[in-house]
């Protein structure tokens, strides 16, 4: 069950975490207080989006008691700065160019909705396909489809987005 589960909850708390080495600690965080609080499970709905949802919350505790984090860095992540000057000639895998595509992805994906943000995460970042999407999230096929869609939409429409990656939201 962790191993089937533990993705899922990764990137429904990846939000609240500054990079992917916190959210993978943050992960064994949730997987503890979902121990603690199993016998708080009704066995309404799957049990996977009950762990879910007792993960999103106990990453919205943490971050209220953690104040030295900044809202904002909450919310986008801070995975890594944006250089001051940008050049646009540099190579793809230049590390700059790399810290700043990194950073204008996740700052996209934080302004989309929980559900969104899983959608894009597991379609388009990791390769899975709309029955596999559908059946992680407890969602249908079309619901996948039309979430997908929605949420190309909204990305479509981030200027940073457009600007940073013309050709990988199709605004080119």
């Amino acid at each position: 069950m962790v191993r089937e589960l533990s993705p899922r909850i990764w990137i429904a708390i990846r939000e609240y975490a500054s990079d992917d080495e916190y959210a993978d600690d943050l992960l064994q965080d949730c997987w503890l207080r979902i121990l603690e609080e199993l016998d708080s499970y009704g066995q309404r709905g799957s049990f996977g989006s009950w762990a879910v949802a007792v993960s999103r919350n106990f990453c919205r505790e943490k971050v209220k008691v953690e104040e030295r984090v900044s809202a904002s860095e909450v919310l986008l992540g801070h995975m890594g700065e944006i250089p001051d000057e940008f050049d646009e000639t540099q190579p793809l895998m230049d590390p700059s160019r790399r810290r700043y595509w990194a950073q204008v992805v996740h700052d996209a994906l934080g302004r989309l909705s929980d559900r969104e943000r899983d959608v894009i995460v597991l379609r388009l970042l990791e390769g899975r396909d709309t029955a596999e999407t559908a059946d992680t999230l407890g969602i249908s096929e079309p619901g996948v489809r039309s979430i997908l869609l929605r949420a190309m939409n909204r990305l479509r429409r981030m200027k940073g987005l457009r600007e940073a990656l013309p050709e990988w939201i199709g605004a080119v």
